[in-house]
């Protein structure tokens, strides 16, 4: 690894940390500069903004969380067992996550619309996430073959899932617990199993 590039890596580390913590809008570039050791100017010879440093984290986990559902999709286990595993992935980057998505009590609909998020998002986050709905909705239909899932319309049962653990991480009331990951687990469950 060169310089330039464990310098790169050590800024996407650095800023990682700050994002988890306090969320987009609460994350400042002065403070992770100061952090490295380094001017704040450094930090713009390797990303064009604060979103494209943003976004470049996300898509970095994205890519680690998509990495890990296709061994799931490919593996021999029961779908019971794919599914729950799916979810085990997905709430614990959440929940690693959890105060970057909250965004300072920002909507995720006017954080990805926002005029510099968008066409990064659409480029390099929409794509990925594309393709987890992918995966979800082929460890549904696999379900569905081997007669363990009711028949249930894949596509609504996928965004059904998906929708349930966001909307833990989303709620501004009270904070998530790690433990709701079970609660959900059985909820998504019972709904699927046919016995």
């Amino acid at each position: 690894m060169t310089d330039k590039s464990i310098k790169k890596e050590r800024i996407i580390e650095i800023a990682r940390n700050h994002f988890y913590e306090k969320g987009y809008y609460k994350t400042n570039l002065d403070e992770i500069a100061k952090e490295l050791n380094i001017a704040k100017g450094t930090i713009y010879n390797y990303f064009k903004s604060k979103s494209n440093l943003f976004v470049t984290i996300v898509e970095e986990d994205l890519k680690n969380v998509l990495e890990d559902v296709r061994k799931i999709v490919n593996s021999i286990e029961e779908p019971k067992v794919k599914i729950e595993r799916f979810i085990d992935i997905l709430w614990d980057k959440l929940y690693e996550f959890r105060n970057a998505l909250k965004m300072a009590e920002i909507s995720q609909k006017e954080f990805i619309f926002e005029e510099d998020i968008f066409p990064l998002y659409m480029d390099k986050i929409y794509p990925i996430v594309s393709e987890l709905k992918v995966l979800l909705r082929k460890l549904i239909m696999e379900g569905i073959h081997k007669g363990q899932f009711k028949n249930l319309e894949i596509s609504a049962v996928s965004y059904f899932i998906g929708l349930s653990i966001k909307a833990f991480f989303m709620r501004f009331e009270d904070p998530v617990r790690y433990e709701d990951k079970e609660v959900i687990k059985e909820i998504i469950l019972r709904g699927l199993l046919t016995c």
